[in-house]
């Protein structure tokens, strides 16, 4: 048994009673035989503690531990991962509302083993009943890990290479900054993609071309209470793309005309949110931009508005080309020379 890579899944929660039982259920249904589960209680008032409590002997072993106070969501979650043991050869999170399928880990880890170069492996899966990782080359399992980040900064591919990552851990003691916080000395507002990209600047992405898990979406997510009403996404991305790009990208003119393209996109969206009177809004965002040398001129809005009916009218008709099978949904991944297929 010592021989099988040890596995840490980390949960960390804060009042999570609604999905948790349902999540530390899955977790004790993996039929990977060498796993542990970290779970970190943010200082909860609900019935977190009894739910964890009902697991303490599972199949499973779990390593848990409390905070006195409840910290801001992200220190959370760095401290959950700090909880994964030295010894652990995987890790990835599991947040206290998302499900994995009994074989989910022994698949992956299966994939990683087959190719140790890979420092990031994912899968497809269901974002409620969303199928998500579908326009992925099935075709081989293992990719370059930077191609795969540059497709992902264009919008090429949605899923993979973040959610719901199995990570390979470097040996020692797990740092207690996996995510980072901070860019633009302002909230880093998509850290799972950040922290996905940058382990794949130092590694290959391994893929298992099937549904093994599923992110839950609901009123209580982060993803529904601030990210999409605020459309913090595209300032998200922005970030990113400056922070990740000058080293993914093969050359700074791939890099600034990735840039410039996402940057027209968000200032169309700046114009509708002032034809609208969404001022607020506006605002913020632009105070956002400012933070990145971002602002957006006469000129930029011109091209932003000029370029939008062409955009349109190509989305369209890949779309009507997939539907009436004249187009496979799947986006090539396009590999520098010298990664095996």
């Amino acid at each position: 048994m010592a021989s099988v890579p040890l596995v840490a899944i980390a949960t960390p929660v804060y009042n999570g009673a609604r999905f948790l039982d349902e999540t530390m259920a899955c977790v004790q249904a993996q039929t990977y035989p060498r796993l542990v589960h970290c779970v970190l209680d943010n200082a909860s008032t609900d019935a977190t503690p009894q739910i964890i409590e009902k697991y303490r002997n599972g199949p499973v072993p779990l390593i848990v531990a409390r905070n006195a106070e409840t910290l801001p969501q992200l220190e959370n979650w760095n401290a959950a991962l700090a909880m994964v043991p030295r010894g652990a050869s995987y890790f990835r999170i599991l947040p206290a509302d998302d499900l994995m399928v009994p074989d989910c880990i022994g698949k992956m880890v299966a994939l990683g083993e087959q190719y140790p170069q890979a420092s990031v492996i994912g899968c497809r899966g269901w974002n409620n009943d969303a199928l998500f990782g579908g326009d992925m080359p099935t075709d081989r399992s293992l990719f370059s890990g930077r191609a795969i980040a540059r497709h992902k900064l264009r919008k090429e591919i949605h899923g993979p290479p973040y959610q719901h990552c199995l990570y390979r851990k470097p040996r020692g003691p797990m740092t207690r900054h996996f995510y980072d916080i901070e860019h633009y000395g302002t909230p880093l507002l998509d850290v799972d993609l950040d922290a996905a990209i940058r382990a794949l600047s130092r590694g290959d992405y391994a893929c298992v071309h099937e549904p093994l898990v599923v992110s839950r979406m609901h009123d209580g997510s982060i993803t529904s209470t601030y990210k999409e009403g605020n459309f913090v996404d595209f300032w998200s991305i922005l970030q990113i793309i400056d922070r990740w790009g000058p080293t993914v990208f093969e050359t700074r003119a791939e890099y600034l005309a990735c840039r410039r393209r996402h940057l027209r996109y968000y200032y169309r969206w700046l114009l509708y949110w002032r034809v609208t009177g969404r001022h607020e809004m506006r605002a913020r965002h632009l105070a956002w931009l400012r933070k990145a040398s971002a602002l957006p001129t006469a000129g930029a809005y011109l091209h932003a508005v000029l370029e939008w009916p062409f955009l349109r009218a190509a989305w369209q008709a890949r779309r009507t080309a997939v539907r009436l099978g004249l187009k496979s949904p799947v986006f090539p991944i396009i590999e520098p020379a010298g990664v095996p297929a």
